[in-house]
């Protein structure tokens, strides 16, 4: 769900009106979650002025129609005249005569107190009001537009209390202890930068020059963006090191919202005891939230639980580097279905396997070329797990299609592949340009070429741009996306690994361990079904080896690497293993022997020991960056 932009002025065609638009908004006078907004203008439209707030806007891929939201919607003219008001579908209001619009106010509901899990905006996107605390502001949510007027600057003033402040990266034109002012070029930057007011201090990280902002709110603590910094501070470590040189962005904001569920922690580990109806409260408070991140050109903004011991900062350091790097893509490397975006009727671009499929493999290649994940463990885990993820999606569905048709079905079924099979594309590419430049290109070195001839403020041509990346490449490239991105040819994972010394198998024949899930002799019937990682054993003889009895709960994962070393290897046949098990809610031990048999082993995947010079070449540049 990420993706933002700025405009490419020289190709849009502007009306003749273009003026400052100022908004004011009263943090003080929030009652019942809503805000009041007002818009001062002087429009000069026609019979008709439509009025509009966006449909969807960048990086969500989903309907968030943020129209619903405004009520006791008005509109003056210059006299002080009252216009009429019409509301046309969930997004527009149509104002009678249009000719003269001077003052336009609504009332604005934050989205995070919607009910309906099924038109719930993605919380990220969205916004929260809690009246003298927080306020958690995208500003689709607030901010509306005439028409398809996107050069006019905007002055958003917000009245606030004291001991709030706001972080944005919008530019600050002057802050007084109850009053901030903010300054955007067009609609498009005031979209692009999202607003927290919050009452906890900020910290910073500098990363090639760039200034990086942490600011936070946390339902039960203070120091929330302190604990924030020192976790993801080795990531910024490594991106640092994966750039090698300036960014392009100037300052950038991490903004998080972090809801406390830290009483649950006690809750489930069964040092504390509540009754049934406190529980189910408390299951209601954690169903229908959307956690997660939604990037923009210069920040991000999160909206996390906290379990206990800060796991915040897990999640945080876990999504904060793919975040970032979508400073490249799209922020510098976008077509113009991003440079010139409808927020009405948005026409969506076919290139996520860019926008998203290759940020997210760049932000695995950094946390390793970074040394924050060993390359062992991104091979066989990281990678292989994404493989698994990406078999699911139907190889008969284009890539590009499934792109600009996301917001329908069955596209938008398939839109969380972007993370997956995405990745793996995206890591295809980077070693078909190696193989065919001999090294001399990544996949790295042209998106940053094309970064720095395209940049924020200037569109690459939709139709026309694999084309233009093929030409930075090698003409045989031409194949890749013809094939795989714009095709329905299965990826060549197996065939492609290999050329940097990685084996990769979907399956094949050799020794796997002999328990319940493969071998049918030993006395033991499981529940085919996996839940939340475990399984319910059906029926168990008394005399079975593992001394499994029926209703226990084994812990697959537990399962699946009790018969390995530390380095992935098997067992001697016969050690000695033990696994737990729950049983009528406690956790018993059960140790038996290993024993293994030939069969089928799915994804393996390894890094290949004896490696030809060209693999080693190749292995050394894609795992270090060198």
């Amino acid at each position: 769900m990420k993706l933002l932009f700025q405009l490419l002025p020289c190709t849009l065609a502007f009306g003749a009106f273009s003026q400052k638009m100022s908004y004011q908004v009263d943090l003080n006078n929030c009652v019942k979650d809503q805000l009041s907004v007002t818009l001062n203008t002087a429009y000069k439209g026609k019979d008709t002025a439509v009025f509009n707030f966006p449909m969807t806007v960048p990086g969500t891929y989903a309907v968030l129609d943020y129209g619903r939201f405004i009520t006791q919607f008005k509109a003056f003219d210059s006299a002080g005249k009252a216009l009429k008001v019409k509301k046309k579908g969930n997004n527009s209001f149509v104002i009678v005569p249009g000719k003269d619009v001077a003052k336009v106010q609504y009332l604005v509901d934050d989205s995070w107190e919607e009910k309906n899990g099924k038109t719930k905006i993605f919380e990220p996107a969205g916004t929260g009001f809690e009246s003298g605390k927080y306020f958690y502001i995208n500003n689709g949510g607030l901010f509306g537009y005439f028409g398809l007027e996107w050069n006019n600057e905007y002055d958003i003033t917000f009245k606030k209390p004291k001991n709030l402040n706001g972080f944005t990266t919008l530019v600050s034109k002057s802050t007084t202890e109850d009053q901030v002012t903010f300054w955007s070029k067009n609609y498009h930057d005031l979209i692009d930068n999202p607003i927290l007011f919050t009452h906890e201090k900020d910290e910073n990280i500098r990363v090639q020059g760039t200034n990086v902002i942490i600011a936070s709110y946390h339902e039960g603590i203070d120091s929330s963006a302190y604990y924030i910094k020192n976790k993801i501070d080795s990531a910024m470590v490594a991106i640092d090191r994966f750039v090698g040189g300036k960014l392009p962005v100037d300052n950038y904001a991490f903004l998080n919202f972090i809801k406390d569920y830290r009483e649950l922690e006690a809750v489930f580990s069964g040092e504390k005891k509540i009754g049934l109806f406190q529980k189910i409260k408390l299951g209601r408070s954690l169903g229908g939230q959307g956690f997660g991140a939604l990037e923009h050109g210069h920040s991000s903004s999160y909206f996390l639980p906290d379990f206990g011991h800060n796991s915040y900062t897990d999640m945080v350091y876990e999504t904060g580097i793919h975040e970032f790097m979508h400073i490249y893509s799209p922020l510098s490397l976008h077509s113009q279905y991003i440079g010139e975006f409808n927020y009405t009727k948005p026409v969506m671009s076919k290139h996520l396997w860019l926008y998203e499929g290759t940020t997210e493999y760049f932000s695995v290649i950094v946390a390793m070329q970074g040394g924050l994940i060993s390359v062992k463990s991104t091979v066989e885990n990281t990678i292989k797990g994404k493989i698994m993820s990406a078999s699911s999606y139907p190889d008969k569905m284009p890539f590009t299609v499934m792109s600009a048709n996301v917001f329908d079905k069955p596209y938008s079924d398939q839109y969380s592949q972007v993370y997956d099979r995405g990745a793996i594309m995206g890591m295809l590419l980077d070693i078909e340009i190696m193989r065919l430049t001999n090294g001399t290109k990544t996949l790295k070195t042209v998106i940053f070429d094309l970064c720095s001839k395209y940049g924020s403020s200037r569109s690459f041509n939709e139709e026309t741009f694999m084309d233009e990346f093929v030409a930075l490449v090698h003409p045989d490239l031409k194949n890749f996306f013809t094939r795989y991105v714009e095709g329905t040819t299965p990826l060549a994972i197996e065939e492609t690994f290999k050329v940097i010394g990685i084996d990769y198998s979907k399956s094949k024949k050799g020794t796997v361990p002999a328990h319940f899930f493969t071998d049918k002799d030993c006395g033991v019937t499981a529940d085919n079904r996996i839940i939340n990682g475990k399984v319910v054993i059906k029926k168990a003889d008394e005399t079975n080896v593992f001394g499994l009895k029926a209703k226990d709960i084994v812990d697959y994962q537990e399962l699946k690497k009790v018969y390995k070393n530390e380095d992935g290897s098997l067992l001697p046949e016969g050690t000695m293993v033990t696994i737990h098990v729950e049983r009528k809610g406690k956790q018993v031990p059960l140790t038996f022997p290993a024993k293994f048999k030939e069969g089928t082993l799915y994804n393996t995947i390894e890094i290949i020991k004896d490696m030809t010079p060209e693999q080693e070449k190749l292995f050394k540049l894609w795992s270090t960056g060198k």
